[in-house]
């Protein structure tokens, strides 16, 4: 079955919840949810509220868990989860946008500041993650509901659902991993897929996002099956083309994903179109530059690694043993997975 995004119009957030109700019947409902761990992970990447266009209002996170709790009495765990950041801590983002009243309100819902739980690293064996320190509250989870805004971001174009879970790394400093973004992005979501995908492009940002643009009214909220799907949406509504977004461009193509894989549901994107205003190319160009040589700074440096520890034990064990045991290929495969992944 085709995955499915459906456009709605919302021109506020008076009426957010029957908007929802109706985005999420367009692509087929929620399943049965009942005794389930479900994580919903709102865009809270700064202490900025929604009107800035830059997190996602409590609200409408409120309005998620009352259509879940209906669908299953309240016979289901529900977990809102963030993590730090180099600009951010998640309890103070928490509390400043009025999280912590979630909890007050609703008896089976927790915050959890996924850098303070429990964890346990996982090999992943990614594009760019070797490994991964895998929180216990997303290793539980039988059901995940990913939120983001429809935002401009300096160095990828976009940032949306994709960009979204990249939120879930329990590093503070998360900086490391900008140069290979796109690669990172896509083990994410590879490990933490979003079952349902939902988008407020009430009031977006543009400019210079995620966090320092200028509020941007599109009128819309998205909802998906699917992550690529909703952010190839997500990038047209916009005016930008898919493929003009560095991590969208790469997850299509790892995943042989294209732009006529899903259903459209509701309104078409031509009638809900706002071109959203960008930083000057020039700049952008400087910034994927620098971008581009960092990344491959890092891979001289593993390269350099990979060659000192090759001596190593060529030192210790032996040419002869090395050469006699290990094939030439195995070495490059080692030496591949050494260069091409995260110092993170």
């Amino acid at each position: 079955m085709k995955d499915k995004v459906a456009i709605i119009r919302a021109d506020n957030y008076d009426d957010v919840g029957h908007k929802l109700r109706e985005g999420i019947e367009a692509v087929g409902g929620l399943p049965d949810l009942k005794e389930k761990h479900i994580v919903i992970k709102p865009n809270l990447c700064c202490v900025k509220s929604s009107e800035t266009g830059a997190t996602i209002h409590v609200n409408f996170v409120r309005e998620i868990i009352n259509i879940i709790n209906e669908e299953t009495g309240g016979n289901c765990r529900i977990f809102v989860v963030e993590s730090d950041a180099e600009g951010v801590n998640a309890d103070y983002a928490f509390k400043f946008l009025g999280y912590t009243s979630l909890e007050k309100d609703f008896p089976n819902v927790k915050l959890v500041n996924l850098s303070k739980d429990a964890k346990i690293e996982i090999i992943l064996g990614g594009k760019a993650l070797d490994t991964l320190e895998a929180p216990k509250t997303l290793l539980d989870m039988e059901y995940m509901v990913s939120i983001a805004k429809l935002k401009t971001h300096a160095d990828q174009r976009m940032s949306c659902i994709l960009k979204n879970q990249f939120g879930l790394i329990t590093k503070k400093h998360k900086a490391v991993f900008h140069p290979i973004l796109s690669e990172v992005i896509y083990d994410l979501n590879s490990m933490y897929k979003p079952d349902l995908c939902i988008v407020d492009g009430i009031i977006g940002m543009e400019g210079f996002g995620p966090t320092d643009g200028m509020p941007k009214k599109a009128n819309v909220i998205l909802v998906g099956t699917n992550p690529i799907a909703t952010d190839i949406v997500a990038a047209k509504i916009m005016g930008f083309k898919p493929k003009q977004v560095p991590h969208l461009r790469l997850c299509m193509k790892l995943s042989n994903y294209s732009e006529n894989d899903f259903c459209l549901m509701g309104e078409d994107v031509r009638n809900v179109q706002t071109k959203f205003q960008f930083i000057p190319l020039k700049y952008y160009l400087l910034a994927r530059l620098g971008l581009y040589l960092q990344k491959w700074g890092t891979y001289m440096l593993n390269f350099g690694s990979f060659l000192q520890k090759t001596r190593s034990a060529l030192s210790l064990i032996g040419f002869a043993t090395v050469n006699k045991r290990v094939a030439l290929k195995d070495i490059l495969k080692i030496m591949k997975d050494m260069i091409f992944k995260s110092p993170g």
